[in-house]
């Protein structure tokens, strides 16, 4: 009988320490940082956001080109006045320089805007997905290695245009 409790008390011992063990391994596991990796450029330029805002900027651009080219076709024309092509070079000399401002300055504010948009998604992003840290690359050229298997750039450009679209 006290052999029967023995061994009784050695198995239960057993099990008691490796139910530890292995509680004490998977809090180990589940409190180690959760860092994952993105692609910058695909994410960039594959969110919704920015297809939406270049579209826009593209309408406008052209807009703004074709009055520079009706301009310049004028000056082409034959039979045109000094004066007047004084006047209209003029012309064509300032809203060339209109173009190129508005196609700077619009790539600088919506870039900036867009990557605030997808600064504020990631934040949720990764408090949904209970990470640590997302690290941003450029096609992988500023991390010198990552495992693929952390890249969650498709799953958060899944979740940005879901956000960004309301769904």
């Amino acid at each position: 009988m006290i052999k029967n409790t023995t061994k009784a008390l050695l198995i239960c011992n057993i099990l008691l320490i490796t139910a530890i063990v292995f509680f004490i391994g998977l809090n180990y596991i589940q409190t180690q940082p959760k860092i994952v990796y993105v692609d910058n450029v695909k994410l960039f330029n594959n969110f919704s956001m920015t297809k939406e805002l270049k579209n826009a900027g593209e309408k406008e651009f052209n807009l703004k080109k074709l009055k520079v080219d009706s301009l310049y076709t004028t000056l082409q024309v034959p039979g045109t006045s000094p004066s007047d092509k004084k006047i209209i070079m003029q012309q064509f000399l300032q809203q060339k320089e209109e173009l190129e401002q508005f196609n700077q300055y619009f790539a600088a504010e919506q870039t900036t805007k867009i990557w605030a948009r997808i600064k504020s998604y990631s934040s949720e992003f990764s408090n949904d997905k209970n990470y640590q840290l997302i690290i941003g690359s450029d096609d992988k050229q500023t991390v010198l290695f990552a495992d693929e298997k952390i890249d969650v750039t498709d799953d958060l450009l899944t979740f940005l245009n879901k956000k960004y679209e309301g769904i």
